[in-house]
């Protein structure tokens, strides 16, 4: 037995993502999954970097059905799932094994089944109209979809926490982007107050860590982006320094010492993913410091660091990757903070219907919507 719903295909990419919003079928509910009404989900980079690969071969092939940021209300409940009921408001986020020893040590988003099972995908779910199966489960959860099967680890209940449509709707980015943000600064370079932060690259992940410097009082947050409109939400979010790269004929490293008059930097928050932008981060960096690194670079590109230099610094270098916490427990306190004023989601949240998918991506793209979120 199917059911009917609508839902953001993406196809073969054309030099850009080839998104068709489009009804599919979508089959029943089984063991361990949840069966979700979508009300929102956000657009991330991550359903674009996604989007835009050319030859899926290597696993499922297109189409496919994305997203990963969804917020919605559980329809049906497969067997072996008793963390939520029906008609429950939910936030959505990764799917983990719980079993491995990462995910015993409390940092699920290091699962040693992480890639098989956000990225890879699974069969079965989604008939497109013209009768060919469409990859699902992305994330866990495929949130482009208007009502989507869902893994029970990707299902936050928020009931308690939630009050109305129009919260859930908001607060559907806290999956993914601003939950990598938070956890960055909170779980992974455990500021102190007399630390000085800096993050590069003022997106929902930017936003997200400077946010949590803030929570966590830490004496300076430099925010540093070449949007001065970004630049702008960084202040409204808690950063006390701000640097525009494009205004400035110096190099970034001697325009953040001036900023904070030579004192150390002991953090640093990289989302952009551009080889400068991580070296001049590096050198920027004070004497016992850490660059958390969460942005992608480029297929082949390489980091050149005086060792000498680097080891006698004692300097680090982490990657990270979804909070570094279990969303179960991290959602709950972000949602706290926005309540409490201190997250204020609603400053860069844009919506748009889900059949303009494809332009709320070109305005992310372009700079000019920090976080998209489809309404269904």
């Amino acid at each position: 037995m199917t059911i009917e719903v609508a839902a953001v295909v993406a196809y073969p990419p054309q030099g850009a993502p080839n998104w068709r919003y489009e009804p599919v079928k979508l089959r029943t509910v089984k063991d361990h999954e949840v069966q979700i009404r979508m009300v929102s989900t956000g657009i991330c980079h991550s359903d674009i970097y996604e989007s835009n690969i050319p030859d899926r071969t290597a696993g499922i092939p297109y189409p496919w059905i994305f997203g990963h940021e969804g917020a919605g209300y559980v329809e049906a409940i497969g067997d072996g799932v008793t963390h939520v009921n029906i008609g429950d408001p939910v936030l959505l986020s990764y799917d983990y094994c719980h079993n491995c020893d990462i995910c015993r040590s409390g940092q699920p988003a290091y699962c040693l089944e992480w890639r098989g099972r956000n990225r890879a995908g699974e069969t079965g779910l989604f008939e497109t109209k013209d009768g060919r199966d469409a990859g699902g489960k992305f994330f866990g959860q495929s949130s482009f979809a208007s009502t989507s099967l869902v893994q029970k680890t990707s299902v936050i209940n928020v009931k308690d926490l939630v009050h109305s449509d129009e919260e859930l709707k908001l607060l559907a980015p806290l999956g993914c982007g601003l939950m990598t943000g938070v956890g960055a600064v909170l779980n992974s370079a455990k500021v102190q107050p007399y630390d000085i932060v800096m993050v590069t690259g003022i997106g929902a992940v930017g936003l997200g860590a400077i946010a949590a410097a803030k929570v966590l009082g830490c004496k300076e947050i430099v925010a540093v982006d070449r949007v001065a409109t970004r630049l702008d939400v960084a202040k409204e979010f808690g950063a006390t320094k701000v640097l525009n790269t494009c205004s400035s004929a110096t190099s970034l490293v001697e325009d953040v010492r001036k900023l904070v008059n030579n004192q150390r930097i002991s953090s640093v928050i990289e989302t952009t993913g551009v080889p400068g932008v991580i070296a001049s981060a590096l050198s920027a960096m004070g004497w016992h410091s850490k660059l958390i690194q969460i942005g992608i670079p480029p297929p082949g590109a390489e980091l050149n660091i005086d060792f000498q230099e680097f080891f006698a610094a004692n300097k680090v270098i982490e990657c990270h990757c979804l909070g570094d916490e279990a969303p179960k427990t991290l959602i709950p306190k972000m949602l706290a903070w926005w309540r409490d004023g201190k997250l204020p989601v609603e400053k860069i949240v844009k919506f748009y219907p889900a059949k303009d998918a494809l332009e709320a991506a070109h305005e992310m793209e372009r700079g000019t919507a920090i976080k998209p979120v489809l309404i269904w």
